[in-house]
């Protein structure tokens, strides 16, 4: 027998449906959205909840996500709010003295530029602290790190790679070396238990499911296993992927774990904080006479080559692309792809783009052509766009107001889905929303309604899920109920206004396909039985 739920006494966001105060939950889908009558005599016996005036919308989905990695800094060192290279220190050094079971430390967040001395900490200085315990702090974007000697002794080969300092300080190649070293030192029940930490928190955040970005550089495969675990013991939804190059083999080994496809971090470039963004001309705060442009992880034929692969196998495929020269490579590879297998194959795929944070008008209409997905994080532009913020320090000022362009993007008619990239950002729903809204540029700037359909809906195209993302009959019930001031169920129902000091709606339940995953637990809402799998 199927399961009915009303929902009244709310304000229900369906844009196909202005005044709409009540929804009808029948099993996995919705069946009725509307007024109190018209939801009663549709669903004559259901059960009633009563949202006392409370906001109702599409959940969130947080396109690009690291779930085990964003555990680790959950139940490690958070260190984003460090003020001094003394501040990590101190921070590690408590760390350590009420952790001593643990192999390795994990932190992540430190950004010197800020700093009075802008100079990270060096494995001398760490080693001072801990001894002999292996310890991975990350910068801020995670694409560079200080690691301890105990870290670095268990990886001779590491003194040749590129991007290894004797001070301790890795990125590039050696950080991806030491990134799968690191990881390695955890257990199978720390890794779950970091899993479920992390989809805890999406919930609580609105959050109904998220896309994770694994790969040979941030962990085992295995990974995929233990974190699709953990998202059915708590009612999310995980959409996995691989960041590997497509080959028959890797085709096959994602297969073999449900990933939904070879893309996130598959890295064409690093990041701009560590001076490994591809560019196409250098970095402007450099040490002088320097023409350093950034790293290459991906030659131009690999790139092209895993987007027709991935085409051709009927997968997804995709890239970390931060840096102007990755994104052309990028843009330059779906066309050649395209002589190669045609357009409407291109666009049926949904290949994707992370980051995407530096592309030219030239590269933005490459994309709305062949159907790639933008996939997006605003929250770097609130952390590092305006004036004298990490964009104008490593680029300059004219290359600074042109980054994040999510306005030139979905106006272009390229599909917009965002992110939070957490750990490098908190999980969010509603920050991610603002941030779109309010960018730096006005010209890139989303009204709140197109900025919330990208955090939403965008999300669920990105995954290739279709009737989700809205709230209207036969879509997902994937909603979250919020606390939040507005109108009266009465009155023609809108998001907020979201400016800066504006007070952010705060979760009160977080249903996926019709089941409570969050919220009180005397709530009259169906609740999750962690026997059950979320139903794409």
């Amino acid at each position: 027998m199927a399961l009915v739920t009303v929902l009244r006494n709310g304000r229900i966001y369906s844009p196909d449906k202005p005044i709409a105060s009540a929804l009808v939950m029948t099993d996995s889908r919705i069946g009725f959205v509307g007024s109190e009558a018209g939801a009663r005599a549709f669903a004559s016996g259901g059960r009633e909840v009563d949202l006392d005036g409370r906001l109702v919308t599409p959940a969130f989905v947080d396109a690009h996500l690291h779930v085990i990695q964003t555990g680790q800094v959950i139940t490690g060192l958070d260190l984003h709010d460090a003020r001094s290279r003394e501040d990590v220190l101190q921070a590690v050094r408590s760390y350590a003295a009420t952790h001593r079971d643990r192999r390795v430390i994990v932190g992540q967040g430190w950004d010197e530029r800020r700093w009075p001395d802008p100079r990270p900490p060096t494995r001398t200085e760490l080693d001072q602290v801990v001894g002999q315990v292996a310890v991975y702090l990350a910068r801020v974007d995670v694409h560079s790190a200080v690691i301890s000697t105990a870290l670095r002794d268990q990886l001779p080969e590491i003194a040749g790679a590129e991007g290894c300092r004797a001070d301790g300080l890795v990125s590039r190649q050696a950080h991806h070396l030491v990134r799968g070293r690191m990881d390695g030192l955890f257990s199978d029940a720390e890794r779950r238990a970091d899993a479920a930490h992390a989809l805890g928190r999406a919930a609580a955040a609105g959050v109904a499911a998220v896309h994770d970005m694994a790969g040979p550089h941030l962990g085992p495969i295995e990974d995929i296993a233990r974190v699709r675990d953990a998202a059915t013991t708590q009612g999310i939804e995980v959409i996995s992927y691989w960041g590997e190059l497509a080959s028959p083999e890797t085709l096959a080994k994602a297969r073999s774990v449900g990933a939904a496809g070879l893309a996130g971090d598959l890295c064409i470039d690093g990041a701009l904080g560590s001076r490994t963004a591809a560019l196409s001309e250098p970095y402007r705060d450099q040490i002088a006479g320097s023409t350093d442009r950034g790293a290459r992880y991906l030659s131009d034929e690999e790139i092209a080559r895993h987007i027709v692969v991935c085409t051709t196998a009927g997968v997804q495929g995709g890239f970390h692309c931060i840096g102007d020269a990755a994104v052309a490579a990028a843009a330059q590879a779906f066309r050649w792809a395209a002589s190669a297998v045609g357009v409407e194959a291109l666009r049926r795929s949904r290949h994707r783009l992370e980051h995407l944070e530096m592309a030219s008008s030239a590269d933005i209409a490459a994309l709305a052509e062949y159907g790639v997905v933008a996939s997006m994080q605003p929250a770097f532009d609130a952390l590092w766009g305006g004036p004298g913020e990490l964009y104008e320090q490593r680029l300059g000022t004219d290359r600074a107001t042109a980054m994040n362009r999510c306005g030139s993007l979905h106006r272009a008619g390229v599909q917009l889905a965002f992110g939070t990239d957490s750990p490098v950002t908190p999980i969010a729903g509603w920050e991610t929303v603002r941030a779109a809204a309010r960018h730096w540029q006005q010209t890139e700037r989303l009204s709140v309604a197109e900025a919330f359909a990208a955090a939403t809906m965008g999300g669920r195209r990105a995954g290739r899920v279709d009737q989700a993302g809205l709230l209207g009959a036969g879509w997902r019930a994937d909603l979250a109920v919020w606390e939040s001031e507005g109108g009266s169920a009465s009155a023609t129902v809108e998001l907020p206004r979201l400016a800066y000091g504006d007070p952010l709606p705060s979760c009160w339940a977080t249903v996926v396909a019709g089941r409570q995953i969050h919220g009180p637990s005397d709530s009259a809402l169906p609740k999750h039985d962690n026997r059950e799998t979320p139903v794409s």
